[in-house]
């Protein structure tokens, strides 16, 4: 005889706890002829009465206890990793998220991000991850990575993404003995040399394209690979530097520098949350993103966090 449908698992399982055919029938939501055909299926299987009367009730034979036996296992095994799959407890969670953020998202973002995990999932772990751009969505696809965020563009094909806060370019500049705001013209912007940064390649991009819209060319005075290099150079030296504003407020309580509007119209650099589309309905990773647009949201005021987009532009 073929093995029948595994739905008699759950025959055995309601026969075992209602010790009734009726009974078990009214839990399966099944008639009692159902349940008595399901039971004369399975005894002939198995070569076994498997359940016999035994006073006012049905009691399970030996090779009937062995088959409930296995039947609780198999079943607790498919509530705990089938369907619970939809279900995520932040409270007792110990899964490790990981985001891939810049430099400048390390040391701005990340440290409000670890606060809101430790309140809101004490046991699960933050795992930041750097890697160049062209690998970001090989590494969301795989789920070496849950979340890439920053300003990133267009990150490829199966990617959804969802805007979190915008940022402003500011300039700094070395720090004066008066505290005065400063205020710089666009002959003395362009004047001045720049320390730049690789990480802030796109920032960087943005302020040479606005320059040459004006004639003029971006004086770089020296390139350096650390994010942190920058407020330091300038508060001692004749550098100025054009950086995100959430990254000028930082500087300017590590070094000597003061905070200046610049002298030409740059767009604001909006930054995103991207993840892969084979991860966008799991349970932890929906409330993980969910954590994340809350907690940054909440540290930028010129852009509510938005509902998440289905796809990135151009994708399907």
């Amino acid at each position: 005889m073929a093995t029948p449908d595994l739905n008699f698992m759950y025959v055995l399982q309601a026969l075992d706890e209602e010790r009734s055919v009726s009974r078990a029938a009214d839990r399966l939501g099944l008639t009692q002829p159902a349940v008595s055909h399901a039971l004369g299926k399975l005894r002939t299987l198995f070569q076994d009465d498997l359940f016999v009367r035994a006073g006012s009730v049905m009691a399970p034979t030996p090779v009937g206890e062995r088959l409930v036996e296995g039947v609780a296992h198999v079943l607790a095994a498919v509530q705990e990793q089938i369907w619970s799959a939809k279900a995520f407890d932040a409270s007792s969670t110990t899964r490790a998220f990981s985001v891939c953020l810049s430099d400048m998202g390390v040391i701005v973002l990340l440290p409000r991000l670890l606060a809101t995990l430790r309140k809101r999932a004490p046991n699960a772990t933050l795992k930041p991850i750097q890697l160049p751009s062209l690998e970001l969505a090989s590494a969301l696809q795989d789920g070496a990575l849950d979340l890439a965020i920053g300003y990133l563009g267009k990150m490829g094909e199966n990617l959804h993404q969802q805007p979190l806060f915008r940022r402003s370019l500011v300039g700094i500049v070395k720090g004066g003995a008066t505290r005065k705001k400063v205020r710089m013209t666009l002959d003395e912007f362009v004047e001045r040399k720049h320390v730049v940064a690789g990480t802030l390649a796109l920032t960087n991009q943005l302020l040479e394209k606005e320059l040459r819209r004006h004639g003029a060319k971006l004086k770089v005075g020296i390139d350096v690979p650390y994010l942190l290099a920058v407020p330091s150079l300038v508060a001692t030296s004749d550098f100025i530097a054009a950086v995100p504003d959430e990254l000028a407020d930082l500087f300017s309580r590590l070094a000597d520098v003061d905070v200046f509007p610049l002298p030409i119209q740059l767009p604001d650099l909006t930054v995103q949350q991207f993840w892969h589309a084979r991860h966008h309905n799991d349970a932890g990773h929906r409330w993980f993103r969910g954590l994340v647009a809350e907690t940054l949201a909440q540290s930028s005021a010129r852009m509510p966090v938005a509902k998440e987009a289905q796809s990135a532009p151009g994708v399907g």
